[in-house]
């Protein structure tokens, strides 16, 4: 039989949808003792499915809710008073990802998708970077937890995000990358994150930009081998995945599928 290369599998976030009461009750009965609420069970479903991932990320969009909790002078999102942030409750989140799995990351919704506006600081581009360092602060936070690192779920690629935000440990992941201004995400994030079905996109791409992480998401075998044999080494790459349903059988799959033969 021939030698296989496995190629490592990377979670950008996996959507958890809401479940039903006598689930849930019967879950809080296991928790005594334990600080836990619904976004804690979604936060462990949606970790517990992602066996084999070599890089796991607890939570996705749906963690919108609990951070925007976590800043100070909003009233229904918008700015009114003086912004800040409680991160108490984002801190015992990372706390408890952290125990269920040391290598884990934490996806989040990018700051826009939170949708917050702004009725005190009356600037457009000073509120944003005001939002973007809250959030620098409350990932930190969760970071001095034990967490490995963030994703960032991106509708829209923001120069004022990236800036404030994009580093070794925080990375954005293009949910659209069809219509993501991929040009604009690689001037400040050297990861390339690519649906495998336009791979074709890439060698421009990489020709352009400094490039030390392939990402293809929803890969076959046979879209890694290409990549490897025309773009990159194969320990350059990566087989991402972001799952919004069936979560079980879709990283199953995608580790499987994680590898070219040689």
């Amino acid at each position: 039989m021939a030698r296989q290369i496995r190629i490592p599998v990377r979670s950008f976030g996996s959507e958890v949808g809401m479940p039903a009461v006598p689930e849930l009750a019967e879950w809080l009965k296991g928790k005594r003792g334990v600080e836990a609420d619904l976004t804690t069970y979604r936060l462990e479903r949606s970790l517990d499915v992602q066996e084999g991932v070599a890089v796991p990320a607890a939570g996705g969009i749906f963690y919108g809710e609990r951070l925007s909790g976590a800043f100070l002078g909003m009233e229904d999102g918008v700015l009114v008073g003086e912004p800040g942030i409680d991160p108490a409750t984002v801190a015992d989140d990372a706390r408890f990802v952290r125990a269920r799995r040391k290598d884990a990351w934490v996806a989040l919704p990018a700051p826009q998708r939170l949708g917050f506006r702004d009725a005190s600081i009356r600037d457009e581009e000073e509120f944003s970077e005001t939002i973007a360092d809250l959030y620098a602060r409350l990932m930190r936070e969760m970071r001095d937890q034990g967490v490995q690192g963030h994703v960032l779920v991106a509708d829209v690629a923001d120069a004022i995000e990236l800036e404030v935000l994009a580093g070794r440990k925080v990375l954005f992941f293009p949910r659209n990358p069809g219509t993501f201004d991929l040009e604009l995400l690689l001037e400040y994030q050297d990861t390339l994150v690519l649906p495998a079905a336009v791979l074709d996109r890439a060698p421009d791409l990489m020709d352009r930009f400094r490039v030390r992480k392939l990402v293809l998401l929803d890969a076959e075998g046979k879209d890694l081998a290409a990549a490897a044999a025309e773009l990159a080494d194969p320990d350059m790459l990566e087989a991402g995945g972001y799952c919004e349903d069936d979560c079980p059988d879709y990283w199953k799959s995608l580790v499987e599928r994680a590898f070219i033969p040689r």
